[in-house]
């Protein structure tokens, strides 16, 4: 069976279903990873990241070699300088496991109930109608699998959650929370908000990341959560603050195979929405003049309607945030600049763990027991992680408004 993309999964056995390892991973990275991100990740903002064999995460990247030149010598003196380097940073990996059942009853009644009718099981792959749903089913899944990876790979192990698990101040369900707690506090995988915020404290980095965002006239409306400052100011605050390094990619950009990418701003809801306000203040019929024109990998160009400009510096909402305060319950305000490549994101699928399906990514079975109904179980898994390749490549400002005790 061929699904959209070009994906193929067999049915092994009647009504059970295996996707290999190969194709699972090409599903994941299609309907679960490029979905997110979209704006960030047609910017440069993630690096490329592979696996070791050690199951770490690893970026690599050249140095640019410094004060080459000297006075010439006479004769044959040789005095050489420091050349190309290799920079090798690695982070862990953890890994995360998905078992999922589907009951049918959502089927009864439609036209696709007789697929799940106990005593008269169709195997899944057996006709048009089952690809169908089987198909969607599993686009479904994987973008589920997205939104989790999502809230992973930017706020796993961050201290706020453990803090609000224990007052319990959390702003959804008990039954939400036991779940969004266990996934999230799992492992030994920080998410990149949670890396970015330990760097507050972590010298010699904190200058760039210890920076309150003020509150009040000259900031965040505690009243009504707006960002009612200045916010080109906010932003010239970031500049004036980032490190040497960052300040010459903000004025000349860094080179990406064939493109040369602006850093980009990011920043949370009430700070976007403080910018499009900027805008159509100063030029209401003109909005078109502020939109960042994305140069993508195949050397077009595209408009998004989420992407502003800057002095030069594409300008896009930080989304992760806005999830994780409706779970939490804080009101999170962030502004930051980030070089294009400074941040990675690592996912691997692997082997469902049960030998009898060596080589699977991907296990959907359809139960032939009478108790179960006609239910479809699923199984997945996959390793993650995330990193910072070099905090001096970023700066942020931020300011967590919440009621959680300090």
């Amino acid at each position: 069976m061929i699904l959209e993309g070009g994906f193929s999964i067999t049915s092994a056995n009647g009504p059970l279903i295996t996707m290999q390892t190969e194709s699972a991973l090409r599903f994941f990275q299609n309907f679960a990873v490029k979905l997110l991100d979209e704006d960030a990740r047609d910017l440069g903002l993630y690096a490329d990241v592979n696996l070791g064999r050690d199951l770490k995460g690893r970026f690599a990247s050249f140095t640019t070699p410094k004060h080459l030149l000297t006075a010439r010598g006479n004769g044959c003196t040789w005095d050489p300088k420091g050349g190309v380097r290799l920079n090798i940073s690695e982070f862990p990996t953890c890994a995360v496991e998905y078992d999922g059942e589907q009951c049918p009853d959502v089927f009864y009644g439609t036209c696709f109930e007789r697929l799940f009718t106990p005593g008269s099981l169709t195997p899944l792959t057996d006709s048009a109608e089952a690809q169908a749903v089987l198909g969607q089913m599993l686009e479904r899944i994987y973008l589920g699998l997205g939104n989790s990876f999502y809230n992973l790979y930017n706020f796993a192990n961050h201290p706020i959650i453990e803090q609000v698990n224990t007052t319990g101040t959390y702003a959804v369900d008990t039954v939400e929370w036991a779940d969004y707690y266990g996934q999230q506090m799992s492992g030994d995988c920080g998410g990149l908000v949670t890396q970015l915020d330990a760097l507050k404290e972590n010298d010699p980095y904190n200058q760039y990341y210890n920076i309150t965002i003020p509150t009040g006239s000259t900031g965040i409306d505690l009243t009504t959560d707006d960002y009612v400052g200045d916010i080109t100011e906010l932003f010239r605050s970031l500049v004036k603050a980032a490190s040497p390094e960052l300040k010459i990619a903000i004025k000349r950009g860094i080179a990406v195979g064939s493109r040369r990418l602006k850093p980009v701003i990011l920043v949370t809801t009430a700070e976007f929405n403080a910018y499009k306000k900027f805008i159509t203040d100063m030029a209401p019929n003109n909005e078109l003049a502020y939109r960042y024109m994305i140069e993508m990998m195949d050397g077009t160009t595209r408009l998004s309607k989420n992407v502003m400009e800057w002095e030069g510096l594409p300008v896009i909402p930080w989304e992760a945030n806005d999830e994780f305060d409706a779970i939490v319950g804080v009101k999170s305000h962030r502004a930051a600049i980030v070089a294009p490549g400074s941040w990675g994101v690592l996912s691997n699928v692997e082997d469902v763990p049960n030998r009898l399906f060596s080589g699977q990514g991907l296990v959907v079975e359809q139960s032939t027991r009478l108790a179960d109904k006609g239910k479809v179980f699923m199984s997945t898994t996959f390793r993650w992680g995330a990193a910072i390749a070099d905090p001096k490549m970023c700066v942020m400002a931020s300011n967590i408004i919440r009621n959680v005790p300090a």
